[in-house]
């Protein structure tokens, strides 16, 4: 035998190795699912990311997420749609399954005043554990010796409205909600340790355009995802 060209030929254990790795990466590629390649996250152009249990009507299939976490893209925001009111997704945690939305009213509203309360109602999300009201109070008498937020473009010459944190300690500076035709909480998202002498040299839509934080209650896609589908 010529051991020269012995030598020169492939070896056995090599030409395996390569068969192998051919092997797989076509069997990966084959394997992955049409629907998984079909639902990879989307931005409606600013805002997060969006991926399961969210998806996007008119961009993306029903299958790649909840129906119930349906989101609309408006003017390159994502919008989610919670019992009729609109909500813009400012962002998305994932990793906690929880997402921060504002009422998309006050982006577009040249006096956003929430009449009624936020309903969760039948919906698969819930409140986070730092969500504190931010009391909205409509026609009143008079206006309270407190810490409060006009709402000039609610108010006339005889009824005032105006917003507060903490509606509670209003009873401790002698006013009443009696004195109001109607009241609405607003949930805000307020950390612990926020500086509330900061919140109140702000002006009322900007704390309302801190939005407020919700979790969700559905499985996870994490397995999925790692298996590419």
């Amino acid at each position: 035998m010529d051991l020269q060209n012995f030598s020169m030929s492939p070896k056995p254990s090599l030409i395996c190795i390569f068969f192998i790795i051919i092997t797989s990466s076509v069997n990966y590629i084959l394997s992955l699912d049409p629907k998984f390649q079909a639902c990879v996250p989307y931005t409606c152009g600013d805002g997060p990311n969006i991926s399961y249990p969210f998806w996007i009507l008119h961009e993306q299939e029903p299958f790649c997420g909840n129906p119930n976490f349906t989101i609309i893209c408006k003017d390159k925001n994502p919008v989610l749609t919670i019992a009729s009111d609109d909500y813009i997704m400012k962002d998305i945690f994932y990793s906690n399954q929880s997402f921060l939305v504002a009422n998309a009213a006050i982006y577009k509203e040249t006096c956003p005043a929430p009449l009624h309360n936020v309903s969760l109602d039948h919906t698969p999300f819930n409140f986070s554990l730092y969500c504190s009201d931010f009391s909205i109070f409509y026609n009143c008498t008079s206006k309270p010796n407190y810490p409060i937020y006009d709402l000039v473009c609610a108010s006339n010459s005889t009824l005032h409205s105006f917003a507060v944190f903490h509606k509670e300690a209003l009873e401790l500076h002698n006013c009443s909600s009696d004195w109001c035709q109607s009241f609405v909480d607003v949930p805000m998202d307020v950390h612990n340790g926020v500086n509330f002498t900061s919140l109140l040299l702000m002006n009322y839509t900007d704390v309302l355009k801190m939005g407020f934080s919700l979790n969700w209650s559905v499985h996870d896609c994490n397995s999925c995802e790692k298996s590419s589908g």
